[in-house]
């Protein structure tokens, strides 16, 4: 359900005082000083200004409680070892209660074993819309003037949201780390709730006022909810298939003769460079009740390529269609 998570504490000058004192360190040295104590935690106390002080956590959950499988239910032992953390640092573990969260990455993991179907997946999802809700597709970085794409993850990211598609066993091997036996072979589909829209949610938006607090974002709806409004709607819903494989699946619907044309060639639009290319002819309320139309009849909007590779299949079930929508 979840993977990181960052919180910010307030904290008072004569508490980091008296940390530096007790543990004869400098208040920039704690995470130095706690290394390895408390797996999946990095800490840093920082001044802001005007008296103001804070303790910041940036928190691998999957670390701290020791397994993959979280869920709301495990908001009490998340509570619980956190304020273990704080009785740590400060001998109390009343900061808790003033906690804001800064960052919560939602995580829907799905092993695929192939590692050609993994490669397959990523390079559809190169052919994503390049926008969506403020947030861009970006498929590489530049490095030394030169364009270097990414071959292991597909994000579209804005000031306030990510969302991201990544394969986890590849990162790990990319960074020279440790495979996890959680990481073999898994798809990651991550959403990533960030500062600015954590704080909108809280203060600026007319509809719901959401406190800042990791227990009202440890809960199954809110997950549910953030998949709903970003993935499903950059890489949809609905299964993969070659060109022929989608028209014989059209042709066995109830759709009229003209609707099915017209989705074929749609389909073929998008499989010739990417969601938006259809634009170029259509309009967006027309783009959006095309996709509609797929979505209704199980069929991804992006293709497998006819000439991708020999061993490409016809066929592949789309990992989200397990998500517990």
């Amino acid at each position: 359900m979840i993977h990181t998570i960052k919180l910010m504490f307030p904290v008072h000058y004569d508490e980091v005082q008296d940390l530096q004192r007790r543990l004869k360190i400098k208040y920039t040295e704690i995470n130095k000083h706690f290394e390895g104590v408390y797996p999946g935690v990095t800490m840093s106390i920082f001044n802001k200004g005007y008296g103001k002080w804070f303790l910041s956590m940036v928190i691998d959950v999957i670390l701290l409680l020791s397994t993959p499988n979280i869920n709301e239910s495990d908001y009490e032992k998340i509570e619980r070892k956190i304020k273990f953390i704080l009785m740590d640092i400060f001998g109390h573990s009343t900061h808790f209660k003033d906690h804001v969260l800064l960052r919560i990455d939602y995580r829907f993991d799905v092993v695929i074993k192939d590692r050609d179907i993994r490669k397959l997946l990523m390079d559809l999802y190169k052919k994503t819309t390049k926008t969506y809700r403020f947030q861009r597709k970006y498929l590489g970085k530049l490095k030394n003037g030169s364009f270097v794409p990414y071959e292991t993850t597909v994000y579209h990211s804005s000031k306030s949201v990510k969302s991201i598609v990544y394969l986890k066993e590849e990162e790990r091997i990319a960074k020279g780390e440790r495979i996890q036996s959680y990481e073999k072979g898994v798809v990651r589909y991550e959403v990533q709730v960030l500062e600015d829209h954590l704080y909108y949610m809280e203060r600026k938006n007319p509809k719901v006022q959401r406190p800042r607090k990791l227990e009202f974002y440890l809960k199954e709806d809110i997950y549910k909810e953030y998949f709903r409004k970003y993935m499903s709607h950059i890489y949809h819903l609905g299964d993969f298939y070659k060109i022929d494989f989608a028209r014989e699946k059209l042709r066995a619907t109830s759709l009229s003769t003209n609707e099915k044309m017209k989705l074929v060639e749609f389909l073929k639009q998008i499989s010739f460079n990417d969601m938006d290319s259809p634009l170029k002819k259509m309009s967006k309320p027309t783009l959006k009740k095309r996709l509609e139309m797929l979505k209704n009849v199980g069929i991804n909007p992006i293709l497998i390529p006819k000439n991708y590779k020999p061993t490409a299949p016809s066929f592949l079930k789309n990992p989200l269609s397990n998500f517990p929508w």
